[in-house]
């Protein structure tokens, strides 16, 4: 078990206790870890995002802000205004360092770019909960929230894998490389569909992109052509780009596509059928419990060093009660 402490947060926290900054050698789910969290100070949690003007993660910051809300705690958005911005990201990450912020929860825009300054809020005595991306291992950081991301691309290649009945090409849409969340979902992805030997399947980056998704899907149905079976997505908006291809070649009774998150593209896309599934990795989840696992470290009470969020198949069957736009959300 490891948990280091720091006395008193960076900014100035008035709990009297030893702040923990790096979480129990532990990991549990997110209904074992609890939404509960009874702040022993006046605490500000700054939350870092990849974009603010993406709706994924403008759901983060409303589902952070309710915890701050029903915790008792300032929560504050300072994520980058472009998304994936990362030169954007850091220079937020530097500022926090002297901003008297009590601790920070952090999705990189990419892990390995952001690991200075934020082991210089560490080393300031400033815990960081990574949200949704996990953080590199050689980082002293509180606790990652949300999935296991070798799970979701194992999920995600099933799915397909049985949709299409274990036979065709299938093209793999990864995101960003260098971002935890794409590389570790990818090399899951296709070692699952590996197991299937009438499955042929190749990858290309898109950098979570519609606009580059689109001309990827182009790309493989030029490349393919009625070879190509379905097309999955392990993260961001390239598959509503890959839909538009699809449909632009007139293929759309032919090529399955999945997408992922719950956002208003992906919900339209399941909606009206040209999307399969798409899946959910808990993001209310994800951004509340890291403002909960934030306030009870600088309580100086134990947190594990990872708290598993859900991951859910969503089809036109649950789609509704899986709804996580920012206005479901606001709601829930």
């Amino acid at each position: 078990m490891l948990i280091l402490t720091a006395c008193g947060a960076g900014g100035g926290s008035d709990s009297g206790a030893d702040v923990v900054m790096v979480g129990e050698d532990t990991e549990i789910s997110y209904d074992e870890f609890g939404y509960d969290a009874e702040p022993a100070g006046d605490y500000t949690i700054a939350v870092v995002t990849k974009s603010a003007a993406i709706p994924v993660w403008e759901s983060h910051i409303i589902a952070a802000q309710k915890a701050g809300e029903e915790l008792g705690v300032e929560v504050l958005d300072y994520s980058p205004t472009k998304a994936d911005n990362v030169e954007e990201q850091k220079r937020i990450l530097e500022d926090l360092i002297t901003s008297g912020v009590d601790a920070v929860v952090l999705a990189p825009a990419n892990t390995e770019a952001v690991k200075g300054p934020v082991q210089e809020l560490i080393d300031a005595g400033i815990p960081v909960v990574y949200d949704n991306t996990m953080g590199p291992s050689d980082v002293d950081y509180l606790t990652y929230v949300g999935v296991d991301n070798e799970l979701v691309g194992e999920m995600i290649a099933e799915e397909m894998a049985e949709r299409i009945g274990g036979e065709g090409n299938v093209l793999l849409m990864e995101g960003v490389p260098g971002q935890a969340t794409s590389d570790i979902r990818k090399e899951a992805a296709l070692e699952k569909f590996a197991e299937y030997p009438g499955i042929t399947v190749e990858s290309g980056v898109t950098n979570w992109q519609t606009d580059e998704g689109r001309k990827l899907a182009e790309d493989y149905i030029t490349k393919w052509g009625d070879d190509l079976k379905a097309i999955v997505a392990i993260g961001g908006n390239q598959a509503e780009g890959a839909v538009e291809a699809v449909q632009a070649a007139n293929m759309q009774d032919q090529v399955l596509i999945s997408g992922f998150d719950v956002q208003e593209p992906q919900y339209t896309a399941v909606e009206n059928g040209s999307e399969v599934f798409t899946v959910s990795q808990g993001v209310y989840e994800q951004a509340y419990l890291s403002v909960v696992a934030a306030v009870r470290a600088l309580n100086g009470e134990s947190v594990p060093r990872q708290i598993n969020c859900p991951i859910t198949i969503v089809t036109q069957d649950n789609l509704e009660e899986m709804d996580e736009r920012p206005t479901a959300l606001e709601n829930r």
